[in-house]
């Protein structure tokens, strides 16, 4: 047997110097890349780097220097692919940091001028410069579970908790280097089990194979013992007292197909009924079973444990605090009418002879005996009489002898008029009266209402204030003696409904629709008639700004002119001989909003 050497790399020394502090981290877009930036501002700092999958994690040890970072725990980044980011002081004179990607990616780790840079192609969208030294996020503490995870087709022991990755990674994965040329999978799996302090126990079969030609510098022990598994088509699980159980990759899965874990999750912003019926998906056909309890908010989960492990770190992952946004709308609607008119009526009659009378109540004698009686002089013998009489709207013609009489204009006179001045002419016998009549009135209404709502993000508000008015509906195409009645409810008033989404540079994208409406009296065969003013749309704002999604201004204009026929159209005089009325309606409608991202208490927006 071939001798075998194990050499383990400590991450402390003694330096000449102090070491440097790692003051600030940034992640700034670079073109199609993302950079990560770690500012230490000396030359001497080393950096050790690695990834790890499920979930893809990028880690940076800085060896010679000290945590001077305002937290440990940095979440929700959420941009160029860095979910989020945690930092401890992994040894006396190691920083280690840890960056939650999106997935697993090629990197290149390069030093300039004291700081060590990170790069590698953006996954996502464009997004803004995010540093340590100006985020408003607080970090949280967690404890770490151990749980059965899958990376590739390996088994292996991983942190339930990524919030506290820093502390599992810290305690189980020191670095070792390895080079063996032809040795046992025995003599190897106990050269890993005395460096990292675990116990691991490998299957009959296993202990046999033989393992030649590998060379593993400087990397995690854990990444180490799955890579030198791997090439021999082998995996390790953990059991729950915490030993390394080493076999074949059929045999491990075998296995957890016999083995069953059932876990309680606590659901603590999302809905029990909606995690479940997503992990209804993902269970193993014919033995998994998710169920959702109300009481608690909890999902109770059974299936294998490698099963349930992925469930629970997907739960986890899901189940974040969501921002909430105030929503404030402004809707204006005013109503302006403007209205002129101006006419002459003529009236043309005989001094103590014959008249013609547009009469209003005007009072006739009728033999009507069901009209009351009065008691009037009507034979002229100055004695009153009793005698019927009927109040009458018509034309009266009073017949007094050879008489002219004339009436111009009077069927279409002035309404309500502001101003009448009254002329009069004698010609000898007769008189020409002349009544000038001239309004001009403006109106105008305003209406405004300012609804505000306040909302979870991604789910949907509605606010109303007006009423629901009840229509009867009758069958169409029934008889009317069989026809069946039923009533429907119409919502008329001032009504907003938004669903906010917040995007990961704080932006918010709205869809919104606003509507003004109201309930007018109809024609008789159709009952009502529903007035409706609606912007429904779509749109992207920042926190705080204010945007106009509906405007909307209509404008009519009606204007008649009626006279007596042929003088009204002479040139400059015609104007004499016509009533002319002129009304414009006006109406505008307006709808603002501006939406607000509401800070939970201490800004923690997980």
């Amino acid at each position: 047997m071939m001798a075998r050497s194990i050499l383990a790399f400590a991450f402390a020394a003694w330096f000449t110097v102090a070491p440097a502090d790692v003051r600030e981290v940034q992640i700034t877009p670079a073109g199609a890349q993302t950079q990560i930036t770690v500012m230490v501002g000396n030359t001497d700092v080393s950096v050790h780097h690695f990834m790890l999958a499920e979930p893809p994690r990028l880690i940076l040890d800085v060896e010679g220097a000290n945590h001077a970072l305002s937290r440990h725990s940095y979440e929700a980044i959420g941009r160029g692919g860095v979910i989020r980011m945690r930092s401890s002081q992994f040894r006396p004179d190691v920083v280690r940091l840890v960056f939650d990607l999106t997935r697993e990616l090629e990197y290149q780790v390069d030093q300039e001028s004291g700081n060590v840079g990170v790069s590698f192609q953006n996954p996502g969208e464009a997004f803004t410069t995010w540093t340590t030294n100006i985020t408003s996020e607080t970090g949280r503490s967690a404890t770490t579970e151990t749980a059965t995870t899958t990376r590739g087709d390996n088994v292996f022991g991983a942190s339930e908790e990524f919030a506290g990755l820093a502390d599992a990674l810290q305690q189980a994965q020191p670095r070792i280097s390895v080079a063996y040329d032809s040795a046992t999978m025995l003599d190897v799996l106990a050269g890993f089990s005395e460096f990292a302090g675990v116990s691991i126990v490998p299957n009959g079969e296993v202990a046999q194979v033989s393992v030649q030609g590998i060379d593993i510098k400087n990397q995690p022990w854990d990444v180490a013992l799955s890579a030198i598994l791997s090439a021999q088509n082998l995996g390790w699980q953990t059991s729950e007292s915490g030993i390394i159980i080493v076999d074949r990759l059929e045999n491990l899965k075998a296995r957890d197909g016999l083995l069953s874990e059932t876990r309680v999750m606590r659901i603590n912003y999302a809905s029990a009924d909606s995690v479940a019926e997503t992990l209804s998906k993902l269970v193993t056909p014919d033995r998994g079973q998710v169920v959702a309890y109300a009481g608690t908010n909890s999902v109770i989960v059974t299936d294998a444990p490698s099963v349930v492990a992925r469930m629970d770190t997907l739960v986890r992952s899901l189940d974040k605090r969501m921002p909430q946004v105030a929503i404030e709308a402004k809707i204006v609607f005013v109503d302006r009418t403007d209205v002129q008119e101006l006419g002459i009526v003529y009236d043309l009659k005989e001094r103590d002879g014959g008249f013609v009378e547009q009469g209003i109540n005007d009072v006739i004698e009728v033999p009507d005996p069901n009209e009351p009686p009065q008691l009037v002089d009507t034979d002229g013998d100055g004695i009153p009489d009793q005698a019927f009489f009927k109040r009458t709207n018509e034309t009266l013609v009073n017949i007094g002898g050879d008489a002219i009489a004339a009436l111009a204009n009077a069927n279409d006179r002035v309404v309500s008029p502001a101003l009448q001045i009254l002329t009069a002419v004698a010609f000898g016998d007769y008189s020409l009266f002349a009544f000038i009549e001239a309004l001009e009135s403006h109106q105008l209404s305003d209406v405004q209402a300012a609804p505000s709502i306040q909302v979870v993000d991604n789910s949907r508000a509605r606010i109303q204030v007006g009423e629901r008015t009840p229509i009867r509906v009758l069958d169409a195409g029934a008889n009317s003696s069989d026809a069946q009645a039923t009533v429907q409810f119409e919502d008329t008033g001032i009504i907003l409904e938004v669903t906010p989404h917040v995007t990961n540079n704080n932006q918010i994208l709205l869809d919104l629709a606003a509507e003004r409406s109201g309930l007018q009296v109809g024609v008789s065969d159709v009952g009502f008639v529903f007035e409706k003013q609606i912007g429904q749309t779509r749109l992207l704002l920042d926190d705080g700004e204010t945007a106009v999604i509906g405007g909307l201004t209509l404008s009519e204009v009606s204007r008649s002119e009626s006279g007596i026929p042929g003088l009204m159209n002479i040139p400059i005089l015609g104007s004499l001989f016509r009533t002319t009325k002129e009304n414009e309606v006006k109406q505008d409608l307006i709808i603002l909003v501006t939406p607000h991202i509401v800070a939970p208490r201490g800004g923690d927006n997980r």
